[in-house]
């Protein structure tokens, strides 16, 4: 009896820690979503703040045999180029970001802290989650996603440069990435 009462003790604090393993890969998972929502949505700010008729050179700088240059010339917000630089220091922002629950729905989200120099009007519709880290998470996924998706970022935004916030939220990260796909927020 004794060594079958040592096996079930074993069987359940095994359980226990495959439940504890499995709830923070769920909430590593829906920070991930929360974190790729607001890159996304820090990436259609970054392209609206630029002129929309600066335009930049793309093609070849190589002369052919006739002396000529194949380049076109392209708007600069969203380009090849300006994403780039863009995805250099988007992450960065992810510092005046902090994990809370939206009081309605419950969904847990990264939300800017500070709009326009101000503190976030939507503000009062939250309930801030405590992050042992200091959100310091939020810009790491950050990092990890543009890592893991630098080319889907670059051809999401030159051919779908129409949708607005909300429609290139769900299909850079439902569709795209899947990072939020099927995710259930019931933390």
């Amino acid at each position: 009896m004794e060594m079958s009462q040592v096996l079930h003790s074993l069987l359940v604090a095994v359980v226990a820690v495959c439940g504890i393993r499995a709830s923070k890969v769920a909430k590593s998972q829906i920070v991930r979503c929360a974190v790729c929502q607001s890159l996304v949505s820090e990436l259609h700010a970054a392209i609206s703040k630029v002129d929309p008729r600066k335009k930049v050179d793309v093609g070849s700088y190589r002369i052919d045999s006739d002396g000529a240059q194949k380049l076109s010339s392209v708007k600069y917000a969203g380009s090849e180029m300006h994403m780039m630089e863009v995805m250099e220091t988007v992450c960065s922002t992810m510092k005046d970001y902090a994990q809370a629950r939206h009081k309605e729905t419950g969904k847990l989200e990264a939300i800017k802290l500070v709009v326009d120099g101000n503190m976030n009007p939507h503000f009062a519709d939250y309930e801030m989650v405590q992050d042992p880290d200091l959100n310091k998470g939020l810009e790491f996924h950050c990092d990890a996603i543009l890592e893991d998706h630098e080319d889907e970022v670059m051809s999401h935004f030159r051919d779908h440069a129409e949708l607005d916030v909300a429609q290139s939220q769900f299909r850079f990260c439902d569709q795209v990435t899947k990072l939020c796909q099927g995710i259930k927020d019931e933390l």
